[in-house]
């Protein structure tokens, strides 16, 4: 069973983790390194916690494998006044991967945010980019548009579509 949960405060920790692996996985395509205290983050993680995002975190059999975090306005176009929602972050363990856990999720959030999404992928992530491609596509049954972007919020492929 699949589940979401909204994240909040005592989940800090738990989404610490979790985005840690998720660092790890862009590493090869960000070049990041490690921090001098061995962490991808700084201690300030999520701190203040953001009032501007919704986290979700992802569950499968009531073990924790991923996470969502939804934010408001625009890839495409950031000075837009008809802004809608991002996919700002979207990460599911690598065990969890090609078993539907992701598109669920996905659905799931996009029909709890009814509306206007934009969902963008680093260039670099070409398995990023053909998972949001199929997904978007059997969702809105081939009814989204596709534009490459390249402004000072985002730089790459963006998915637009209503939900």
């Amino acid at each position: 069973m699949i589940d979401l949960v909204r994240a909040a405060l005592p989940h800090r920790a738990l989404l610490r983790q979790l985005y840690e692996l998720y660092c790890h996985d862009f590493s090869a395509m960000t070049q990041a390194d490690l921090g001098e205290d061995g962490y991808w983050t700084g201690d300030d993680f999520l701190d203040p916690w953001p009032d501007d995002l919704h986290i979700y975190l992802i569950r499968v059999d009531q073990q924790w494998a991923g996470f969502a975090w939804i934010a408001f306005g625009s890839y495409a176009d950031p000075q837009s006044a008809s802004a809608g929602f991002l996919m700002d972050e979207f990460f599911v363990l690598r065990k969890y991967r090609r078993r539907g856990v992701g598109e669920w999720a996905a659905a799931w959030l996009f029909n709890h945010y009814p509306g206007q999404w934009e969902v963008g992928e680093i260039p670099e992530n070409a398995e990023a980019q053909r998972f949001w491609r199929t997904i978007i596509d059997r969702y809105t049954d081939g009814q989204y548009r596709e534009v490459n972007v390249n402004n000072e919020r985002w730089q790459g492929p963006v998915q637009i579509f209503s939900s």
